[in-house]
């Protein structure tokens, strides 16, 4: 499981691009995506112009949900610089995880500043993993070199190494339905290289990790994410017993948007859930339909006609992982995520 952990959380780095330069490296905040596998290995070896991407094997394994959140005091003197957190949280067979990116954009020049989660944390304090700046255009290539320190359950040290960013090819991207939707669309695709050496104590070059990325974008999409991604890692690292490789894949699905009135703009939810799910709000709201839904679209829970004011609480028994709360009225709607741990 800890190696699992070090290979999908190291150095993972949230792309963007477009046929059409690339105006921002974030994307919408609140973004819903599938975590997918596929059947066959995908295979990206095409590059240049007017290609075509066929992953039609796509077969749905969780969710994830990827916000934008300004850094805390801690962070900010943890990971220098950093001016954007991205927090992403992920629900596989009812198990959540939370890992975080660290990012900053001076002149919007994007470097990555730290990582953090399932007990790796990594700190780019010594060299920041730049990307490049934005917007880009295909054709643009960067290579940068990183460094700083990491710390992973009970080893420590440092590490070294390059970045390499190429918007490297665009044409046509062809997902299959695997109970989202299929997809057909023109994109750009931004691929980036990272390969990094550690250090160990006195030990240096104890273990190796390459971390390859393509990043497929729709222009006409506007939310700044993927339409899909993969990331494929291979770590070799003697020292902590890991020689594995392992692909990860994610299908942007929709932006959580909330049609609100002034009766809801002041409604939260606390989080994380735990016994109940309490509801506050310093207006009243009256004949509220609450529904409450798994990322895959199941209802959980509704109930009709509700008076809420005040402190609200819904006794519902939830597993582990990430849900929707709809709550509807005459005058609008919203819906918030809730976190079950």
């Amino acid at each position: 499981m800890k190696t699992k952990l070090l290979i999908l959380l190291f150095f993972t780095i949230l792309i963007a691009s477009a046929q059409s330069p690339i105006p921002t490296f974030y994307g919408a905040d609140n973004s819903t995506f599938s975590l997918v596998t596929s059947a066959n290995a995908l295979d990206h070896s095409a590059t240049g112009a007017s290609q075509t991407w066929n992953f039609n094997q796509l077969l749905s394994l969780g969710t994830e949900i990827r916000n934008y959140v300004a850094p805390t005091t801690t962070e900010s003197t943890t990971y220098p610089g950093t001016t954007n957190v991205i927090v992403s949280n992920s629900t596989v067979n009812a198990v959540l995880s939370t890992s975080k990116m660290y990012t900053k954009n001076p002149g919007n020049i994007l470097s990555i500043t730290g990582i953090n989660g399932g007990g790796l944390d990594a700190n780019f304090t010594t060299n920041n993993a730049t990307l490049g700046a934005f917007p880009m255009n295909y054709g643009y290539s960067n290579s940068d070199n990183v460094a700083g320190n990491y710390v992973y359950t009970t080893y420590s040290g440092t590490f070294s190494g390059t970045l390499v960013t190429t918007v490297d090819a665009y044409g046509t991207l062809n997902l299959n339905d695997f109970g989202t939707g299929a997809y057909s669309g023109n994109v750009t695709r931004l691929k980036t290289v990272l390969t990094i050496s550690l250090n160990y104590s006195f030990f240096t070059n104890v273990g190796t990790v390459t971390q390859t990325s393509y990043s497929y974008y729709d222009a006409s999409d506007g939310t700044g994410n993927p339409i899909f991604r993969s990331v494929t890692t291979a770590a070799v690292v003697p020292l902590m017993s890991i020689n594995q490789t392992d692909t990860t894949l994610e299908k942007f699905e929709t932006v959580l948007l909330n049609n609100t009135s002034n009766t809801f703009s002041n409604l939260w939810v606390k989080n994380p859930v735990q016994n109940n799910i309490e509801i506050n709000t310093t207006n009243g709201i009256n004949n509220a339909n609450i529904r409450i839904t798994d990322m895959l679209g199941k209802i959980i829970y509704q109930t009709k006609n509700e008076t809420i004011n005040g402190t609200f609480e819904i006794p519902v028994e939830l597993n582990k992982g990430i849900y929707l709360i709809t709550i509807e009225s005459e005058t609008g709607s919203i819906t918030k995520k809730i976190i079950k741990n």
